[in-house]
């Protein structure tokens, strides 16, 4: 129910797909003198979407040993797909929190989260592509953590336009004079489903290979019985009756 009220507030307003990549480069971390951690993952998450960098060792200062960091030689790339809203009145893209989580991972591979912090997607969004450094300061989740900073430079690309509308509200759409030629998706245009969709696909193409091999088999099944039906029987009697000449005996 939540979903179609989400829906029914979309109606009528612009939606725009952007791809953002964050180029991670120097993560520093201070921790408590009686801990350090093992090694460190960045994770860019909302909701139920993860994009995790690899786990990289945590290096302690000369100066300070608490405060230690991670430095990244060649910067590691992580990619998203977000989708901005915005009212055909509005100046502004609506809202949208993307959060970053420094995670310690244990050498078993458990992970714990250490800091968080999140930034507006909409700050970064432009038609135009764009590179902005970021220094971002965490909120720490741990007694463990006194404090956290992550520099990385943020690339936006703009992909396309469209509007909110889904599947469900095309009809809807129609009776508001809404259904354009270029209307898009909610699909297309909403990153929340996407892996959704992909997997929908995935199963329907695997459907549709599986309808395909089964026709197949029936169709080899039912040429094997016909061939079973019109082969020779031993003990049928023959159409063109032979002839047998008779033994002569001496």
């Amino acid at each position: 129910m939540a979903s179609v009220w989400k829906r029914l507030q979309r109606v009528g307003k612009h939606a725009s797909k952007f791809q953002f990549v964050a180029s991670y480069q120097e993560l520093m971390v201070e921790c408590t003198k009686k801990w350090q951690p093992d090694k460190l993952v960045v994770v860019w998450t909302r909701r139920s979407r993860r994009k995790s960098s690899k786990s990289h060792s945590w290096q302690p200062g000369i100066k300070n040993p608490y405060r230690g960091v991670v430095v990244w030689p060649v910067p590691e790339n992580v990619e998203i797909t977000v989708t901005l809203f915005k009212d055909p009145h509005a100046e502004e893209f609506e809202d949208k929190d993307w959060t970053f989580v420094i995670e310690n991972e244990s050498p078993s591979g458990r992970r714990k989260a250490l800091a968080t912090s999140s930034i507006n997607m909409k700050q970064y969004a432009s038609p135009m592509p764009t590179q902005t450094d970021v220094k971002l300061k965490f909120k720490p989740l741990s007694k463990k953590v006194v404090s956290a900073t992550l520099q990385f430079s943020l690339s936006c690309i703009f992909l396309r336009e469209g509007k909110a509308t889904d599947e469900d509200m095309q009809s809807l759409a129609s009776l508001m004079s809404m259904k354009q030629a270029d209307i898009g998706n909610l699909d297309d245009f909403e990153e929340e489903n996407e892996e959704d969709e992909e997997n929908r696909f995935n199963q329907e193409e695997k459907a549709a290979k599986i309808t395909e091999l089964i026709s197949k088999l029936n169709f080899l099944d039912e040429g094997d019985q016909e061939q079973t039906l019109t082969s020779s029987n031993p003990f049928e009697e023959a159409d063109d009756p032979v002839n047998l000449k008779p033994v002569q005996r001496p």
